[in-house]
């Protein structure tokens, strides 16, 4: 079994677009890069069409952008931390985290479970503080692995 997020599916301050829709797309080029999906162009319209029923930018500049796709062969988690933010619709802001999940369209369970888990951890200070100072994506797929349910216990931002 592999992981949900590796490090090729991670944009750490990487310029990815100015609106919603760029970084959308660019995370759904990285997972079809990385052999987890067919069509990157499949994928983003799956996700836009998800945007476009219901915003993904939640408080504390974060953003969940998420799709259920045929063009998806596995399910896949790529986050970027954006540098400036970029806005999904939060009230607050824009979001300088964005998380994209990208499931098969016959995964609804690992679809929903995946959103979970990372919902929770995103309410988590530690969790978030420890996204935005890491320095490496090896050190970020740490920290969301963690959080997921994949690896070791979250590291702390110190």
């Amino acid at each position: 079994m592999s992981n949900t997020i590796t490090p090729q599916l991670v944009s750490l301050d990487e310029p990815l677009g100015t609106d919603k829709q760029a970084v959308i797309r660019a995370l759904a080029e990285r997972v079809v890069a990385q052999g987890r999906a067919t069509d990157a162009a499949q994928l983003y319209a799956d996700a836009w069409a998800r945007e476009e029923k219901d915003e993904t930018g939640l408080p504390g500049g974060i953003a969940i952008p998420h799709a259920k796709s045929a063009s998806v062969t596995e399910p896949s988690l790529a986050f970027a931390r954006l540098s400036p933010g970029v806005a999904f619709g939060a009230d607050d802001g824009p979001a300088d985290l964005v998380f994209l999940i990208a499931a098969p369209d016959t995964a609804a369970e690992a679809h929903l479970a995946v959103l979970s888990k990372l919902a929770r951890s995103l309410m988590d200070d530690d969790f978030t503080a420890a996204l935005r100072a890491a320095t490496t994506t090896d050190e970020a797929v740490a920290v969301v692995r963690g959080a997921i349910g994949e690896g070791d216990a979250v590291p702390t931002a110190s």
